[in-house]
């Protein structure tokens, strides 16, 4: 007996349906951030990143101040739960275990107090 398939004979419809994109999850010692400006903040193009869970609060800081090429007189405000601005020396990693939600951790960003 002869099985017959019906085939479009088009090799990009194959290949689409093999090469799906798919959203990998960051590597374990990773952690995804999501960064929502506050206020007049700059709006970032990006705004989810995977961070390092051992980084500071600090290095999250400048880096994105690095990213909004911001004067090294302006300061980056940080909160966690639109209310809290975490201490300088805490790990991402920590916020992330206590605060996070959906497997990311949303951290909005100011360049003014917001909250608090």
């Amino acid at each position: 007996a002869v099985v017959s398939t019906q085939s479009t004979g088009n090799p990009d419809e194959a290949a689409s349906e093999t090469t799906k994109k798919k959203v990998a999850a960051p590597p374990s010692d990773k952690i995804a951030v999501v960064l929502r400006n506050v206020g007049n903040a700059p709006i970032l193009q990006k705004q989810k990143y995977n961070v390092d869970k051992n980084k500071t609060v600090k290095w999250m800081s400048n880096w994105i101040k690095g990213k909004l090429k911001l004067k090294e007189d302006e300061q980056v405000i940080l909160y966690i739960a639109q209310h809290f601005a975490p201490p300088l020396d805490q790990h991402v990693g920590n916020l992330f275990d206590c605060f996070g939600t959906n497997d990311k951790l949303v951290v909005q960003y100011a360049t003014q107090p917001a909250w608090g």
